[in-house]
């Protein structure tokens, strides 16, 4: 099974972010676009997984969460992702202004690396996926059309609080993929 690690957004946050992106889906390009009840902002990739490994990974989720304290999380804007120079992930920026989402991204890295599980080599950039890009098609358009949607042109969203991490599994289907939460871990509560 294919894993992942995720925090979810909170239905009126989901709401604001599914309109900014039906106003974008109105430009032509070739985008597929999210739906918004798969909004989710990817703490840590996990990758193919056996069933058999599933307690021991939840084991150590728990461990990680309980270690990190609650926190809020806010996005700032939209704004797009490019991999080797070319925009691919059209995406709402996240922003955890006490670190803590990092600090448990480290915890959650630190305790899956015991299982073999690759250390991320790159920092995380939390962000929400709205869309894929799928070709250059009038993305000139809709990334000028991005623009009024950047942080500092638009009033943050947010904040939300998260006190729980959700181990996901990724499943193809022919409407796409589709996400089954398989645990849930409670982060530290705060004073």
């Amino acid at each position: 099974m294919r894993l992942f690690v995720a925090v979810g957004v909170r239905l009126d946050i989901a709401g604001q972010l599914s309109e900014w992106q039906q106003q974008l889906a109105r430009i032509p390009a070739q985008v597929r676009w999210v739906p918004p009840e798969q909004y989710h902002l990817t703490v840590k990739f996990i990758g193919e997984i056996g069933e058999a490994r599933l307690a021991e990974i939840r084991n150590r989720l728990d461990q990680a969460a309980a270690e990190t304290p609650a926190f809020a999380l806010s996005i700032s804007g939209l704004s797009r992702l490019e991999v080797r120079g070319q925009v691919r992930i059209i995406m709402a920026e996240v922003v955890s202004a006490d670190q803590r989402l990092n600090r448990l991204h480290r915890r959650i890295d630190q305790e899956f690396a015991g299982l073999g599980i690759p250390l991320d080599t790159r920092p995380l950039r939390p962000h929400l996926t709205l869309g894929r890009v799928r070709s250059n098609h009038s993305l000139n358009k809709l990334l000028r059309r991005l623009e009024h949607y950047a942080a500092g042109r638009i009033a943050p969203l947010g904040p939300w609080p998260v006190g729980e991490v959700s181990l996901m599994q990724s499943m193809p289907s022919a409407q796409g993929v589709v996400y089954r939460g398989r645990h849930h871990a409670a982060l530290q509560p705060l004073d």
